[in-house]
């Protein structure tokens, strides 16, 4: 292990952070992806810092696979754009790079300045981007080129402690991004690490900050937790701070109020953890948009919210009985339940359809008509019919 040092405003130095070699930290250039590695190798050619960052990192320290390399560098947009052909900026308020390589996207972003806390969009320095992200677990940089692993907060040993620490003050953290509340609550569940009280604590004070946030981001962070393999435990772990009437609030109250919804809800999702899919990242970004396309050769999203609303729309259909209207009754119903979520309309009516096919009749088959018999011209009812002349011998 090495120390890297800084110099205070006396010019006397001290640790700024600590650097841990591949013996010790165990991730090898073998379990990065060859075009996120290829990326760093650039980058670093052209005379830039550059680092895999945030959940892919915590991932490997793990033992588990990454779904995706966030990368980090000093370069500006504009100069990563100029190195890089197949590359385009994108957003508007917070600049960042898409790099498509070997038919996968890799964000890349430039060093963030904390100057106004952990939400302003200045350029700046790496130890202070580090001071603007949420957990110790999410703020280790790793460089696959040399196989060093920075450390400015202690992320590395409060991994292996499996405890949840967070690097903006408490009273600042929720305030200043809700999504954070959800994202400390779903690494509880999903590793097994501590929840500290305190941090319990502030989790429930700002709870209602949740409210605020666009049903657009609440959507995306939703389907990601669908589609993280861990979905039932994530959801439970939600409804015990009672987070989850902030992304469906009638789900919440009718797993309060029905014990029979809430057990079938539960077992669809501990079934869905089973298949363990994969959602394409296009289809988490485009939740709330009407885009029909999904990432190629993985699981289109309407599977994952077929598991979520499958309990609710076999429920309806009991209750409803067949009237031959069964889709276009389920697809209003679902889309009014899982309000104010707003998937893309073609996955949703496409989840429906999956769910109504599963039962005896076509989501498609028109209604059975009983067909009667017409009258013979004035004929009247009970009269018998007269014998026909041939018939009399």
């Amino acid at each position: 292990m090495f120390v890297r040092y800084r110099r205070d405003k006396k010019g006397k130095l001290v640790e700024q952070a600590l650097i841990y070699t591949e013996k010790e930290h165990g991730i090898s250039r073998a379990m990065i992806a060859p075009d996120a590695a290829r990326i760093i190798e650039r980058l670093k050619g052209a005379g830039h810092q550059a680092y895999i960052v945030g959940g892919a990192v915590r991932d490997l320290l793990q033992g588990a696979t990454p779904k995706d390399f966030d990368l980090v560098t000093d370069a500006l947009p504009t100069k990563i754009k100029k190195l890089f052909r197949n590359a385009r900026i994108i957003g508007k308020r917070f600049r960042l790079v898409h790099i498509m390589a070997g038919g996968t996207i890799y964000e890349v972003s430039t060093f963030r300045s904390n100057k106004f806390g952990s939400v302003g969009n200045e350029f700046g320095t790496m130890d202070e981007d580090v001071q603007r992200r949420d957990f110790t677990f999410n703020a280790l940089y790793y460089d696959p080129t040399d196989g060093s692993l920075v450390d400015f907060v202690g992320g590395f040993k409060d991994i292996k402690a499996k405890r949840i620490k967070p690097i903006i003050p408490l009273d600042r953290i929720f305030v200043e991004d809700p999504v954070r509340i959800v994202r400390g609550v779903k690494y509880g569940a999903t590793a097994g690490f501590t929840v500290p009280f305190l941090l319990r604590r502030a989790i429930k004070r700002d709870s209602k900050l949740l409210a605020e946030v666009s049903s657009s981001r609440m959507t995306e962070e939703f389907f990601k937790i669908l589609a993280s393999g861990k979905a039932e435990p994530i959801l439970r772990c939600l409804c015990d701070y009672r987070l989850l009437e902030y992304f469906v609030p009638q789900v919440w109250a009718r797993i309060q109020s029905d014990l029979g919804y809430s057990k079938a809800l539960f077992a669809d999702l501990k079934e869905l953890d089973a298949l363990k899919m994969e959602v394409s990242d296009v289809d988490l970004q485009e939740a709330g948009e009407d885009s029909p396309e999904g990432g190629k050769g993985k699981q289109k999203l309407s599977v994952v919210l077929s598991y979520f609303i499958r309990s609710w729309i076999q429920q309806e259909e009991a209750e409803a009985g067949d009237n031959g209207e069964t889709f276009r009754q389920a697809l209003a119903s679902a889309r009014s339940f899982i309000q104010p979520m707003n998937p893309p309309r073609v996955e949703l009516e496409a989840a429906v359809f999956m769910i109504v096919r599963a039962t005896s009749q076509s989501p498609l088959q028109k209604p059975h008509r009983t067909r009667r018999r017409r009258r013979s011209a004035g004929k009247k009812p009970g009269a018998e019919a007269a014998p026909s002349p041939s018939s009399n011998t």
